[in-house]
């Protein structure tokens, strides 16, 4: 049976006056159809083409979507031949209402203003993506050979890039009334390499904080300690450029007050959601931390039989120089864990809720119907 007592939720919030962010005119909410085809079969993004044969995960999907403005009208066209930055879009839409706040969808920039108990945070999704040539992310792992080293510098070139991107496009706006003086949080999420799931948060520290794998060691008793950890200041692109790491430690990102990242966040999340009418040999496969006790557990049971939250899996990377900070309490009460840097002490703090969703993988039957 399930061991969690944290709920999985979703609730949609009216809209509050207070917040600044109300004046943005309101739009229809129109049903979204995400799933009559609108383009050619070859193209559909592979992973749509295999949900239209999985009728109880469209309607987990649709769920997800109830509420969304479509403000661009392109949210249809991306879920359809693209589908990672609208299935991420989609996902923190239904996320963050999941912990309680308001969210509004400018017309323009940027993708989210979500009204908090704390105040107004704007919100930018970005995902990054395969270079062309490279393997889909979808193609089977074990065609695709993993060097650990070559992986991590290749995912910390992507996501550093896809940093400076969406700061530039910040900076375009910042001074505009519905997100001036407010915190900028950005959403972050790899979807760029068939292994893209062993990521963990593994290249966002190094992008942010120049902080590698741990050093460890043994104590008097025995027992593995870290003792520190590898500095990675860069990375050298295939090109010979060199990227600079350690974002957070300059203050050129000051605006960006703190990245969201949820290396858990995949279609295997839809599987698990406990609304989602699972068949009677689907199987949900999990690894647990709980902190209190230094202890991981792993179940694998029926959907229903697992609970997990749409945050749980998340991390909220905080930046010690932003210059309007993001109150990280419902994040953490929903699953996610906060990470601070000292930079003085190159110290990571991660402040890790009770219990952790370290892993999640599922096995799904098709049709699911």
């Amino acid at each position: 049976m399930g061991y969690l007592c944290r709920a999985w939720g979703s609730c949609a919030l009216s809209r509050r006056d207070d917040s600044g962010i109300c004046s943005l005119p309101e739009m229809p909410r129109q049903p979204i159809d995400l799933w009559t085809p609108r383009y050619p079969a070859g193209r559909l993004h592979s992973h749509f083409q295999k949900l239209t044969q999985m009728p109880e995960t469209q309607r987990t999907i649709t769920r997800w979507a109830d509420g969304f403005e479509d403000v661009n009208n392109t949210i249809v066209q991306e879920f359809q031949t693209k589908f990672s930055p609208a299935f991420w879009e989609l996902y923190l839409h239904a996320m963050f209402r999941s912990l309680g706040f308001g969210v509004a969808r400018p017309a323009l920039r940027p993708d989210f203003v979500l009204n908090t108990p704390h105040g107004a945070i704007a919100a930018e999704a970005k995902v990054t993506e395969p270079s062309p040539g490279d393997a889909p992310e979808w193609t089977p792992k074990q065609e695709v050979a993993f060097n650990r080293d070559e992986f991590y510098e290749r995912s910390s070139i992507k996501l550093a890039g896809a940093m400076a991107t969406k700061l530039r496009s910040f900076l375009e706006y910042a001074s505009e009334p519905h997100v001036k003086d407010r915190p900028f949080l950005l959403c972050l999420s790899p979807f760029d390499h068939p292994w893209f799931v062993v990521q963990g948060f593994g290249a966002i520290t190094r992008v942010l904080y120049q902080y590698g794998d741990p050093i460890v060691g043994f104590d008097k008793t025995g027992a593995m300690v870290e003792t520190g950890h590898q500095r990675v200041a860069s990375v050298t692109k295939p090109n010979g450029t060199k990227v600079q790491l350690g974002l957070f430690l300059d203050r050129e990102y000051a605006p960006i007050s703190g990245v969201f990242f949820n290396p858990r966040a995949t279609v295997s999340k839809v599987f698990a959601d406990p609304l989602r009418k699972s068949h009677k040999d689907d199987r949900v496969s999990a690894v647990w931390y709980f902190p209190s006790i230094g202890e991981i557990r792993a179940g694998h049971v029926h959907p229903s039989e697992h609970r997990e939250s749409l945050a749980d899996g998340g991390y909220l990377l905080l930046n010690s120089h932003a210059r309007h900070a993001v109150n990280p309490d419902a994040f953490f009460a929903h699953g996610v864990t906060v990470c601070s840097f000292d930079e003085s002490d190159r110290v990571l703090t991660s402040r890790t809720p009770e219990p952790f969703l370290k892993e999640r993988t599922s096995l799904g039957v098709v049709p699911d119907s």
